[in-house]
């Protein structure tokens, strides 16, 4: 068996992350609707808004979205029909929009967080050791160094981002040691509200 081959425990490993990411998400996003809340994909774009100082460009957004992508533009426009948000021109760019969040999405999301975070402690935390815990931490915050450094080149070559959007530098590319503290910072969110859809 070669080194990284998709082969015994990493096939396994691999088969297993895409079963389980796609119940949890599925059972997260049934508890909201069950709840009459949001959506799980506008908690998403709130969350995102939320933690950025309550408003991005919305090809910021596009890239910082973790379960919404497709479509965004027409999410968007549906959540500021809901009142959830809104759309600014941007100055600094005649053809462009900032979203920025309205006091309505903001207690949308504190509603909803309440919620959304006890689905992830059922669903994920509570189902897991702590060194487990720091094992997947590691591992998936260096794959997503990896994603990042894999964006910078192919901005720098002139290429849009893996949403295709570019350029993806405008978001920041952090170094090893920022994404490090992020990924930190991402588990303590755990423990406040609103948290990450992640």
């Amino acid at each position: 068996m070669g080194a990284g081959s998709f082969e015994g425990d990493r096939k396994a490993a691999w088969t297993a992350l895409l079963h389980a990411h796609a119940r949890i998400v599925t059972r997260l996003s049934a508890d909201l609707d069950e709840a009459g809340l949001i959506s799980l994909g506008s908690y998403d774009v709130l969350v995102q808004l939320s933690e950025n100082g309550g408003r991005l460009r919305l090809k910021e957004l596009v890239n910082r979205v973790v379960l919404s992508q497709p479509g965004l533009s027409r999410k968007v426009a549906k959540m500021e029909t809901d009142g959830l948000v809104e759309r600014l021109d941007d100055p600094a760019d005649g053809r462009g929009v900032i979203v920025h969040i309205t006091r309505t999405g903001r207690a949308a999301l504190r509603r909803a967080s309440v919620v959304h975070m006890a689905g992830i402690q059922r669903e994920f935390t509570s189902q897991i050791s702590d060194q487990e815990a720091a094992v997947l931490a590691a591992v998936f915050g260096r794959l997503e160094i990896r994603d990042r450094d894999s964006d910078r080149d192919s901005t720098a070559d002139g290429q849009t981002g893996r949403n295709g959007v570019g350029p993806v530098a405008d978001r920041g590319v952090p170094d090893r040691r920022k994404s490090a503290d992020a990924a930190r910072r991402r588990r303590g969110s755990a423990n406040r509200s609103p948290g990450s859809p992640r």
